[in-house]
């Protein structure tokens, strides 16, 4: 059967039904068939957007992470829009936690790096001194990283019963209710931020 002239389904609708397997399923379900399969559609109409599979995971990737997003204008305020970045950064790894493989080892694969890019340029041109932008990026990216990966393994059900019988305090602690983590990741966010603007010697301008 040759390729239809023009596409069956959107770029979008495929990669949401794409995101969707993968949410339920894990990345090893997803294939050009089963995902043809879920929209109805031969594999071969897929390619019509996609050039292959790893086109497929990086746009699946790329519409996960689209709160992550540059400013487009210059007079917000650096500090806070990269703040603001590394907690929609967490947000979408924790609604997306079956990505975080694809996503740690994005550059085979360039996931980001076009939004990468956009934001190093805007740090640039708030001032920001070029040796001190990817340290900023890559910390706040670690850092998110490291906190989203950190509790999975913490949240592994066969973990989660090893803590309960062998160490019950820890596993008590770990499951204190009255902690708001998402309050908790900010104000550590904020505090590698203001480190690294101290440790970098980076200039900051008066509040106007």
């Amino acid at each position: 059967m040759g390729r239809p002239r023009k596409p069956l389904i959107s770029r979008r609708r495929t990669l949401q039904a794409a995101l969707n397997i993968i949410d339920e399923e894990g990345l090893g379900a997803l294939s050009i068939r089963r995902l043809g399969h879920e929209l109805n559609v031969q594999g071969i109409s897929l390619y019509h957007h996609f050039t292959n599979k790893d086109a497929i995971l990086t746009g699946v990737c790329e519409l996960a992470l689209e709160k992550v997003a540059t400013p487009d204008r210059t007079e917000v305020d650096w500090r806070e829009w990269l703040l603001g970045n590394a907690i929609e950064l967490r947000r979408a790894l924790l609604a997306h936690p079956n990505l975080l493989p694809a996503l740690i080892n994005f550059r085979p694969l360039r996931i980001g790096m076009a939004e990468q890019n956009a934001s190093a340029g805007l740090l640039a041109v708030q001032g920001v001194p070029p040796q001190a932008i990817m340290p900023l990026l890559e910390g706040l990216g670690e850092l998110a990283f490291g906190s989203v990966c950190y509790n999975s393994i913490l949240d592994a059900p066969e973990l989660s019963e090893s803590w309960r019988d062998e160490h019950p305090f820890l596993y008590h602690l770990s499951k204190n209710p009255r902690i708001d983590m998402d309050a908790l990741f900010e104000a550590k966010a904020r505090a590698l931020l203001n480190g690294m603007i101290e440790a970098l010697d980076i200039p900051i301008p008066p509040s106007k």
